[in-house]
């Protein structure tokens, strides 16, 4: 029969082998809420747009291509317009004026979220409370935000002269396969290749 002192011991070693279980699972559960860059990590898109989705598991009749021009760009990836009014609202009345993404080989590189300059802070504002604080800017003085992750990168650019703003999701693992193909290739700014949309 066991003593007292061995019971509890026993009862102490399973519950220490229980915790060690759930760590892993509590620590993978953080990055499922808001407000904080795991969060972007583990959303890789916006309201079910991946980054790296194929583009055959979309619904075709809400592709259009951008300007009716099924050419790839200058850096070999096609622009479409994603036509889903469900991607359009981002919550508390904030609604963008545009979704759109480019491909390569299929696969998302590149997610545009297009919205009017005087929703430029609530657009802020929303990707604040989010995805946490930004993880950058280039300067004090030009309206840009970035989120930067091991995986993927959020840009918010205001264009003042066009009054249209741009959230940008870049994939950084296709952004570098493009590279990679396409040696000697200086991938294009993104926001340069649908500053036709407006």
């Amino acid at each position: 029969m066991k003593t007292y002192y061995e019971a509890s011991n026993a009862v102490l070693k399973k519950l220490l082998i229980a915790i060690a279980c759930l760590l892993p699972a509590l620590a993978f559960s953080q990055s499922k809420t808001p407000g904080s860059i795991e969060y972007l990590k583990f959303c890789n898109g916006i309201n079910g747009l991946t980054l790296g989705e194929d583009i055959s598991q979309l619904p075709s009749y809400k592709l259009t291509y951008l300007d009716n021009d099924d050419k790839p760009d200058a850096d070999s990836c096609v622009r479409y317009q994603y036509k889903d009014s469900s991607l359009l609202a981002l919550g508390d009345s904030l609604l963008l004026d545009a979704v759109g993404f480019r491909t390569y080989k299929n696969k998302i590189v590149n997610i545009y979220l297009f919205f009017k300059m005087p929703d430029a802070y609530k657009i802020l504002d929303n990707f604040l409370k989010t995805y946490g604080p930004f993880t950058g800017r280039p300067d004090n003085y030009a309206d840009i935000y970035n989120w930067d992750t091991s995986a993927l990168n959020l840009s918010l650019r205001y264009q003042v002269k066009t009054e249209m703003g741009v959230a940008i999701f870049s994939s950084k693992r296709l952004e570098h396969a493009l590279a990679a193909d396409k040696p000697g290739l200086i991938i294009k700014d993104a926001y340069q290749s649908f500053s036709v949309l407006y």
